[in-house]
């Protein structure tokens, strides 16, 4: 079964850009209709690590005014403004809906009754990958653009994501490689909005442990044994799976999906797949030799570079060679290349060497 692959309720107004958010209703019971977040087998994060990057993604209601005290999913800082987390977790979503919790436990009050409001962040922009499949969970990658540097402001230091170049391998599978997963929410315990942390050996590209329901996509996802008793959960969705490469820490892996009782197996999106992606998004140059699109395939494009006649993404031109997010083998020039790639996949359109495809198209 996904995880929590669930859309969000529209709430009215937009926020104000103003951040951490103004406090002038309070505070709401639970996760919102978004889903409720478990890590099982657990333990608490350790203080001034990587884990400090760990958001949680809380629902917003009367037009941002109000918040639900519970995360709905979790994410990751991979820069002071900018949280990568599952494409899932943004599905119908918009920038007035969330906001993200930079702490290690939202529903608890260490100081004030302002703690949580005095802690979060409002989002300026959501973006989820042009080819995410809502059915397969394929390419399940997004990000938020937040309105303020919020890891300079609670100081924290962002953690990136893992480059192409120290991309997965078979050698990773075969020495059972450590992951440690980071998400917020209930347990099995029944605690709630508190961010736990657990380790488990990466177990194969693709879904390739016992209980996978198909073989996956090896170029873009990675899979691990839960059988333990341990591991992700609904609602850890989009947090992170680290891995260290020669001291330095990275975001691997995105929480996806695993079976109904978390107990059997899990998947996770790889982040080197998606290293030109993300450069992309973020309008940085040089994004590796990742693969941009995420392809099911497996094809890679040149980190942000055209390969087309036109120039280089970022240039204001959709050349020949573009899209804007990377479909039918195109680079994502999504600043070049008009288009809508989130809300409603009927109102979704891209286009590609200057042909409109896509439902939504004018």
């Amino acid at each position: 079964m996904f995880r929590n692959p669930v859309r969000l309720f529209a709430y009215g107004a937009l926020l104000s850009a103003c951040s951490p958010v103004d406090a002038e209703y309070g505070l709401l019971d639970g996760a919102g209709p978004m889903g409720e977040s478990k890590i099982y087998g657990g333990s608490p994060p350790d203080s001034g690590t990587a884990h400090d990057a760990v958001v949680g993604l809380h629902q917003l209601a009367k037009g941002g005014r109000s918040v639900y005290v519970s995360p709905f999913c979790s994410g990751t800082l991979i820069r002071g403004d900018v949280v990568v987390t599952a494409a899932h977790c943004l599905s119908g979503m918009s920038s007035n809906k969330v906001a993200i919790f930079v702490g290690d436990e939202a529903t608890t009050d260490p100081a004030s009754s302002d703690y949580i409001w005095d802690h979060l962040y409002t989002v300026s922009s959501v973006t989820s990958h042009g080819s995410y499949s809502s059915s397969q969970l394929t390419n399940d990658i997004g990000l938020l653009t937040l309105d303020s540097d919020a890891a300079a402001a609670e100081g924290v230091s962002p953690v990136p994501e893992l480059p192409a170049d120290e991309g997965f391998t078979s050698a990773d599978v075969a020495a059972g490689l450590n992951l440690n997963f980071v998400g917020f929410g209930i347990t099995e315990t029944t605690g709630t909005g508190t961010k736990l942390q657990v380790d488990l050996p990466l177990g194969a590209l693709g879904c390739g442990v016992s209980g996978c329901p198909s073989s996956g996509v090896a170029a873009t996802q990675i899979s691990y044994s839960q059988t333990g008793g341990g591991g992700p959960c609904s609602g850890d969705s989009g947090g992170p799976a680290f891995i260290d490469r020669s001291g330095t820490t990275y975001v691997a892996g995105l929480t996806s999906y695993g079976d109904a009782s978390c107990s059997v197996y899990g998947v996770s999106t790889r982040t080197d797949a998606f290293e030109g992606w993300i450069a992309d998004q973020l309008g940085e140059s040089g994004g590796g030799s990742g693969s941009g699109s995420g392809a099911d395939s497996g094809g890679t494009d040149s980190g942000g570079v055209d390969t087309g006649t036109s120039g280089t993404c970022g240039d204001g031109v959709c050349g020949t060679g573009e899209s804007c997010d990377g479909r039918d083998g195109t680079d994502a020039c999504s600043d070049d290349c008009p288009g809508k790639t989130n809300g409603k996949p009927s109102n979704r359109y891209c286009y590609v060497e200057g042909v409109c495809e896509g439902p939504g198209c004018p």
